[in-house]
């Protein structure tokens, strides 16, 4: 996956290696059969969520970027796993509610862009099935969620915006959610 995406000029952006596992397990645990993932990138964590599911299951990955979708064809092709995800090209909150009718989902995984993962969460938390697994990366920013003083520029409204979401998955009574401390933070969120 990361030769093709590097030959192909993506960002090194995707999860690192035991964060990739670690989706596989819980997509595991909870026997996944239908996945929504908010951020392809070029595939890698697609992998490891499909990796996870039945052969008749389904991902169903959300990806604004036309160069992104192409090269995680070119890796999903590459890797037989075709059969089993169907990225949706566009911004995610424009092809999320053509999901619905696929759902309730196993699991939802978002990795995309920062600013909207509260958007993210309301779509998610209503799609979910009961037991499902909601999974948000990048949930410390860098760092700087926690910090009294806003960061300059840009960088504060993202804060903000995960500052927000972190206090709606610990706050909903629908979920029982937990942080773990991975390098650029890792919520795990059960609903109940």
């Amino acid at each position: 996956v990361l030769q093709i995406a590097k030959k192909r000029g993506t960002p090194p952006l995707q999860v690192i290696p035991t964060d990739g596992r670690n989706l596989e397990v819980l997509a595991r645990c909870v026997q996944a059969k239908k996945i929504v993932e908010i951020g392809t990138l070029c595939g890698y964590s697609a992998v490891f969520l499909a990796n996870a599911l039945p052969e008749d299951g389904k991902l169903y990955t959300c990806e604004h970027s036309s160069h992104h979708t192409a090269v995680a064809n070119e890796v999903f092709q590459s890797l037989g796993l075709s059969h089993k995800i169907e990225i949706k090209n566009g911004k995610a909150l424009d092809t999320l509610p053509g999901l619905e009718s696929e759902g309730p989902f196993d699991l939802v995984f978002i990795d995309a862009d920062k600013a909207n993962y509260p958007q993210y969460f309301d779509w998610a938390i209503e799609n979910l099935r009961s037991g499902g697994l909601l999974i948000a990366d990048n949930v410390f920013v860098f760092g700087f969620v926690g910090n009294e003083e806003l960061p300059q520029g840009e960088l504060a409204n993202l804060v903000l915006a995960m500052r927000e979401f972190n206090q709606k998955c610990a706050t909903d009574k629908r979920l029982v959610t937990t942080f773990l401390p991975t390098g650029e933070g890792m919520m795990v969120a059960v609903k109940k």
